[in-house]
């Protein structure tokens, strides 16, 4: 046969099983889903109902002196659409010497003569530097302000009078003062205390300060301190060496997780997880606790669970014992020598409905 007359019945060919193939059908079915979105979230707070917080001066001390407190709150309500942690910052603005005095002067060995201060030691008018600060905070599921019997949800001493923290010393530092749920509310209550050896060099000073609060989204991390519970009152941070950092991705899968615990005696520890339940955490309702993960004393583990739930709420613990993680924490016993959540937490498993 002609090469010709062959090479035109191979392409032929060629173009005749295009066309079948291109004709053949095929069962098959084909669905949409239509109108997918993604909507951000809000993180927005407001202070004292309001927002922005336009109040100046919430606090002006006048006639201050040693051994005597002065005490001031404020509710901060959620009001975004995303649980938030709350951090706050003093700056201190201005000091001044304000009024000289003739006890003063002497106290900075100078000689008073006709109404002034001649001579003697250099005049400093640092009275940041013995102003104790105290500040305690407390999370409701309401307005305090409105129920003033509401009970607190969590709640949480951060600094007391013993441990002399200083304004001068806090100035232009970030404290975390806890998690708020969106559209839950937090009372922060501070006092101002002048240090009880504060001399007469302090007399008539004065001091202009500014307080910033920040509401910022839930990260990764999760700070878990050593607690004192004296006398069954308020949980008191206790700021040692003893601690614990939980990361993990707020909203994933699995929660995967990274505990690294500091100072912790020998001994076998879980870290366990205590969502809220609707009301305030009753120590009977301790089984909806979920153990998360386990160390041997102080060190580092990661891992990564199926939880199949969200964490909503949630305080975090590392008690005494091996509870496999993944299980209930059923009913453990108090353990004061554990460590705690200096905010609560929330994970959100992204297959839960």
């Amino acid at each position: 046969m002609n090469t010709k007359i062959l090479l035109s019945i191979v392409v032929i060919g060629a173009v005749a099983a295009m066309a079948i193939g291109g004709t053949v059908a095929y069962f098959s079915d084909t669905e949409t889903s239509t109108g997918n979105t993604f909507t951000a979230g809000t993180i927005d707070i407001a202070v004292e109902g309001q927002n922005p917080w336009t109040q100046t001066a919430t606090l002006s001390v006048r006639d201050m002196k040693p051994s005597q407190h002065e005490y001031t709150e404020y509710v901060i309500h959620n009001v975004g659409t995303n649980p938030a942690n709350i951090w706050k910052k003093i700056h201190v603005t201005e000091e001044t010497e304000g009024v000289l005095t003739e006890p003063e002067c002497e106290a900075y060995r100078g000689d008073w003569v006709n109404n002034q201060c001649i001579e003697g030691t250099s005049i400093n008018n640092n009275i940041s530097s013995i102003v104790r600060y105290d500040m305690a905070v407390w999370v409701y599921n309401v307005d305090p302000g409105e129920y003033p019997s509401a009970q607190p949800i969590w709640w949480q001493v951060i600094y007391t009078d013993e441990m002399a923290k200083m304004l001068g010393t806090l100035d232009n530092t970030d404290v975390l003062l806890g998690m708020i749920p969106a559209n839950w509310y937090m009372k922060v209550q501070q006092s101002y205390h002048m240090d009880a050896d504060a001399g007469n060099e302090y007399q008539g000073d004065g001091m202009t300060f500014d307080i910033t609060l920040t509401a910022e989204q839930l990260k990764n991390t999760v700070v878990l301190e050593n607690k004192i519970f004296p006398d069954g009152e308020e949980p008191t941070i206790v700021y040692d060496p003893t601690n614990a950092t939980v990361e993990y991705t707020v909203k994933d899968a699995t929660f995967d997780y990274t505990l690294t615990v500091n100072s912790m005696p020998a001994g076998n520890y879980t870290l366990i997880a205590w969502p809220e339940n609707g009301a305030a955490f009753a120590w009977g309702d301790r089984v909806n606790a979920i153990a998360l993960a386990n160390i041997s004393g102080s060190g580092v583990v990661s891992g990564s669970l199926d939880l199949n739930r969200d964490l909503i709420n949630a305080k975090l613990w590392l008690i005494s014992g091996t509870i496999i993680p993944g299980n209930t924490a059923g009913a453990f016993v108090w353990n004061p020598g554990g460590l705690f959540e200096t905010a609560l937490m929330d994970y959100y498993d992204s297959l839960t409905p």
